[in-house]
């Protein structure tokens, strides 16, 4: 009991606050998004928010050598997990992602992306430098990303599946494989972009299609975009004030609890709110950049963190950049901030386990 009290005193516990502190935002920005309706929609957030809390304070406490022995085992009891739900799963919303654990939903795709991380970093981590010019090598570290990215891809869930894909690629990156590999790569890709456009659904074809022309369809494919931009653009610098949001609360605003809920947080906080979440999200991948940088003696440690905060990094801009219309509507929620169990938890993991690499080098 007091080896663990003193490993638990050398938790980084700044970044803690500024976790704990962005999740209270988004437990904030859903009681105005469900403000006069059913509460059961807050009280279920907050305390899967508590759950997090706790999951990501255990697991900073797990060895990592343990994380790193199971890579493989979890991998796969990830892969069976969403076989079952791209097959046998809960359909909404159009697609079939959710599992229902014992009265729990849970989406197995949101973990499969700590999983895909912690694998590769393992297999990587085994293998000498030299055997990264051998492209047979790369065989395994391929097919451990493309099994989850084709399946994510059934259910059909495109910007999760990507995000899995660009992961992969950073921990390609990061273990030092040869920019050749990366221009064969980019070569493939372009001369296959008829055919990936030929195979995504109409809808999909629309969301980027209606990404240059949103007005093109404005009760259609172009509404979402829209009714985000107004939301947005009329916060100005200081918002309409705290559950006073127009836009949202006549329910022109979509999703404003899940997709879009960065959407109402410019309208009720305006530039100033805004500003501030992107600054706080902005703080905490710069501490965990920095941890994952110190652990440079250790490559399963650097690439396991890299490729968590990158997860966090890249989904957090992603969505922003989704609302305001940079980029096409893809459906990935704002991380620690958007209402959803599955997302929240896995985030809490990967937190959880940048907090055991911080920990691990204090010792």
């Amino acid at each position: 009991m007091s080896e663990i009290l003193i490993q638990f005193k050398k938790l980084n516990w700044l970044l803690v606050f500024l976790i704990s502190f962005l999740s209270f935002v988004g437990l904030v920005m859903i009681y105005s998004a469900t403000y006069g309706d059913d509460d059961r929609v807050f009280i279920s957030h907050f305390s899967k928010i508590c759950l997090g809390l706790l999951i990501m304070i255990a697991v900073s406490l797990t060895d990592l050598n343990f994380i790193k022995k199971h890579a493989y085992l979890f991998y796969l009891i990830g892969i069976i997990l969403l076989i079952l739900a791209t097959f046998y799963g809960i359909v909404g919303k159009g697609s079939r992602r959710w599992l229902n654990l014992g009265g729990f939903v849970f989406q197995p795709s949101e973990l499969i992306k700590i999983l895909v991380i912690i694998t590769l970093a393992k297999f990587f981590d085994e293998k000498k430098l030299q055997s990264a010019g051998d492209y047979i090598f790369l065989i395994l570290p391929i097919f451990l990303i493309l099994s989850p990215f084709f399946l994510i891809l059934v259910q059909p869930d495109l910007g999760t599946a990507m995000v899995v894909l660009l992961l992969g690629l950073i921990i390609f990156f990061i273990s030092g494989i040869s920019w050749k590999f990366f221009g064969v790569l980019s070569l493939f890709f372009i001369f296959s972009a008829p055919y990936i456009w030929g195979s995504l659904k109409e809808y999909q074809q629309k969301r980027i299609l209606t990404l240059f022309d949103p007005e093109s369809d404005p009760l259609g494919s172009g509404y979402h975009i829209i009714q985000s931009q107004i939301a947005v653009g009329s916060g100005g610098i200081f918002g309409k004030g705290w559950t006073k949001g127009s836009q949202s609360h006549l329910d022109f605003l979509p999703e404003k609890h899940t997709d879009f809920i960065f959407s109402m947080l410019g309208e009720e906080f305006g530039f100033l709110g805004t500003i501030s979440v992107i600054g706080l999200i902005c703080l905490i991948t710069y501490l965990t950049y920095s941890i994952a940088s110190k652990s440079f003696s250790d490559n399963f440690n650097k690439m396991v963190g890299y490729g968590i905060i990158s997860n966090y990094f890249f989904v957090s801009m992603i969505n922003m950049s989704m609302v305001i219309g940079i980029l096409p509507v893809v459906g990935l929620p704002l991380p620690l901030v958007s209402y959803g169990g599955s997302s929240m938890i896995s985030y809490f993991i990967g937190f959880g386990i940048i907090l055991s690499i911080d920990r691990s080098m204090r010792n």
